[in-house]
């Protein structure tokens, strides 16, 4: 069998929908984004699924992210939430940013190989899906 490439996934506000203001590495106030269990699920078919976050390298975060991950999947079960696949779910965390095929993240721009694009002016202003600009 040949091994899954690597899908680095962002932690706050791409799984954990950090709506809340940020209190430390190890507390994660808010739930799940919607519908993340179920895409799981199905790129688990064809990506290892590895978790980085900002907070990885502080002490203790990878295992507050894994309890996190344990109530999140237990809520989402409760609600009625079915596995896709025959073989559990599994993440890795990491605590550095892994040599990953495609990374998924809240707080990027997708560089296409021509630097006068990137306006630095403009990228002042950029806003995460969860901070949308006041009206």
């Amino acid at each position: 069998m040949s091994k899954k490439p690597i899908l680095c996934i962002d932690f706050d506000g791409v799984i954990h929908a950090y709506t809340s203001a940020w209190v430390d590495a190890l507390t994660i106030t808010d739930d799940v984004t919607p519908g993340f269990f179920e895409w799981a699920e199905q790129a688990a078919k064809y990506f290892t699924l590895v978790i980085y976050s900002s907070r990885s390298k502080q002490p203790g975060a990878i295992d507050a992210m894994m309890a996190w991950f344990y109530d999140q999947r237990k809520k989402w079960r409760a609600q009625g939430g079915m596995h896709a696949i025959d073989a559990p779910l599994t993440f890795e965390f990491a605590h550095e940013k892994p040599a990953a095929f495609l990374t998924i993240d809240d707080r990027c721009v997708r560089f296409e190989g021509d630097w006068s694009k990137l306006d630095p002016q403009s990228l002042r202003t950029f806003r995460p899906w969860n901070r949308p600009k006041a009206p």
